[in-house]
């Protein structure tokens, strides 16, 4: 069997630039550690957690908030940039009961409920929006635009909450409009 070198190179370099143009490949690590990392593909396009804005008179946005609320809620606000617009990525589960957080495992968003902070928080079922900050359209999954959160860790004396997620969401001005997320990950500690 003969080898090429000249061919050899260009597949390994071809193989290189594949991965290179992946978008997953930017995304962090799916950690269970409190590493305070998150990120998703939007569309296919790659959003990682990040703080950004902010100025003399104002504290950027964080990249990560939320966490064990409300006596028996969890939440997860992750901001970041796309395509030079300031965007939110917004998980919310609720617990079985009030006293009792959501614990590991899987949640479906898969019911029309309000989102919140628009509704109150022990009415609002789970639910997933993405927003960014150049539209007032929000996308929120429902009945029909459905999605799921797997968290794989959570310890809330620690405030460690960790885990999966995608979800397809509907404008909620404009019904014709949707937003995919897939290969979502997060990895928080307060």
């Amino acid at each position: 069997m003969k080898i090429y070198p000249l061919a050899s190179l260009m597949i390994l370099l071809g193989l290189a630039a594949c991965k290179k143009d992946d978008p997953e490949a930017s995304l962090p690590a799916a950690t269970q550690e409190g590493e305070n990392t998150a990120g998703c593909l939007v569309n296919g396009q790659a959003l990682v957690a990040h703080s950004y804005g902010g100025g003399i008179l104002s504290a950027p946005v964080p990249a990560l908030q939320g966490g064990f609320a409300f006596d028996h809620s969890y939440y997860l606000l992750m901001d970041g940039q796309l395509d030079g617009k300031g965007v939110e990525v917004m998980l919310f589960l609720q617990g079985p009961q009030p006293g009792i957080y959501p614990a590991m495992g899987t949640y479906l968003l898969n019911m029309n409920t309000q989102y919140y902070p628009r509704g109150v928080s022990s009415s609002v079922l789970n639910h997933a929006t993405y927003r960014t900050n150049d539209s007032p359209e929000v996308y929120v999954t429902n009945a029909r635009h459905t999605g799921r959160v797997t968290l794989t860790a959570t310890n809330k004396a620690q405030g460690l909450s960790a885990g999966t997620f995608e979800f397809t969401a509907v404008g909620t001005q404009d019904s014709t409009k949707t937003i995919t997320i897939t290969n979502g990950r997060f990895d928080r500690r307060n």
